[in-house]
């Protein structure tokens, strides 16, 4: 499925050795990826000793109750541009990529950060997006290894994929212990995020959290959200190029191509019709909806408008640094598609809602064979 080299160790190398053998328990392991199973369990293993300093340095740790803004949106829509964006305020604060696999490692990152630079790659093997363990970085990973509930489990075992989003995203028939524990879990995890940056807002990018409005109303009853969507034809594409890539470097279970598209079709329908649901439980003024394709012509000033949509004080201050970093983009290639009349049609047949919800139509600039 790709030529980008398959990482010897799994992202739930960072996960607790109890919380390790209780994910890989929960699906089939095929005998490709045994190697794999058990080099992650070594390094969760070695790193227990760590893990109990951890859990004895965050009972000193206070809990913070400011709301953080959630950026969400479905995969490839732009959610990580928008993310790095508005993370170059001096005042914001963030989950970094080591925070987001070593959730439970942060008062020994002397020892985790060279391990985690000798095995991540510069680059993310789908777009070339620059990668850095210090770099703003999406959150469902360290949740899936700080506790049980976490729908990027999927990705280990993709023949889950259904079961894994009502219980990670709905959260049916979810045991309440397991609900409180996935919040205090959040909770732990965006108090250390505070430590990165600065201290007037955290920001979450998260495309989970799309279909999360109701639970994460319940965590922050106050938080802010900002919404980005996509054409949802460069959408599908887009996300089947990524998921074509990102797969053989997370799966425990092989997987054909065409298995993929149905689980991309699958999870756009069940998470876009979710969040349309969900939208009206947040309060008027707490939301903003923002599409991509007009965002990318004019970025800075749709950041401008952010700021004074959610009443964000410190524009003047933000301001260069957003500004430096949409000039360092200039230079970024952006991939081009083509799709088969056959996989239009579906897309169009099985999303029809989303192109009405979100006002799109078939776009012009894309080679249809």
């Amino acid at each position: 499925m790709s030529d980008f080299k398959i990482p010897p160790i799994s992202t739930l190398s960072g996960s607790t050795w109890s919380n390790y053998i209780k994910t890989i328990r929960s699906g089939r392991v095929d005998s490709a990826y045994f190697h794999k199973v058990i080099l992650t369990g070594l390094v969760c293993a070695a790193a227990s000793p760590f893990h109990l300093w951890e859990k004895l340095q965050e009972s000193k740790q206070t809990a913070t109750n400011q709301s953080p803004l959630f950026i969400i949106g479905h995969w490839r829509s732009g959610t990580t541009f928008l993310h790095n964006l508005l993370c170059q305020d001096p005042n914001a604060s963030f989950v970094s990529t080591y925070q987001s696999l070593f959730p439970n490692n942060m008062h020994s990152q002397f020892i985790f950060k060279n391990f985690m630079k000798m095995n991540m790659p510069d680059k993310r093997p789908s777009d070339n997006v620059k990668l850095g363990i210090d770099l703003p970085q999406e959150d469902e990973f360290a949740l899936g290894n700080m506790q049980r509930l976490s729908f990027y489990d999927f990705f280990y075992f993709p023949d889950q994929f259904e079961d894994l989003f009502d219980q990670a995203i709905a959260f049916k028939g979810v045991n309440p212990k397991a609900v409180s524990k996935w919040k205090s879990a959040y909770k732990k995890l965006i108090a250390k995020a505070k430590k990165n940056g600065g201290s007037k807002c955290v920001l979450l990018k998260n495309p989970v959290n799309t279909g999360r409005i109701d639970k994460l109303l319940e965590l922050y009853p106050n938080a802010k959200f900002l919404h980005i969507y996509r054409n949802p034809v460069i959408v599908y594409l887009s996300i089947k190029k990524f998921f074509l890539s990102l797969f053989p470097t997370l799966q425990f279970q092989r997987t054909t191509e065409m298995q993929l598209v149905d689980l991309i079709i699958n999870l756009y329908s069940r998470l876009m019709k979710r969040y349309l649901d969900q939208r009206q439980l947040i309060p008027k003024g707490r939301i903003i909806e923002l599409c991509f394709e007009n965002f990318e012509k004019e970025p800075l000033r749709y950041v401008e408008k952010i700021y004074e949509s959610l009443n964000f004080s410190n524009w003047d201050e933000a301001k260069p640094e957003i500004q430096k970093y949409i000039k360092a983009q200039k230079g970024y290639q952006k991939n081009s598609y083509q799709i088969s009349k056959p996989e239009l049609d579906r897309v169009v047949k099985e999303w029809a809602f989303a192109f009405k919800a979100f006002d799109y139509h078939i776009p012009e600039n894309i080679e249809i064979v």
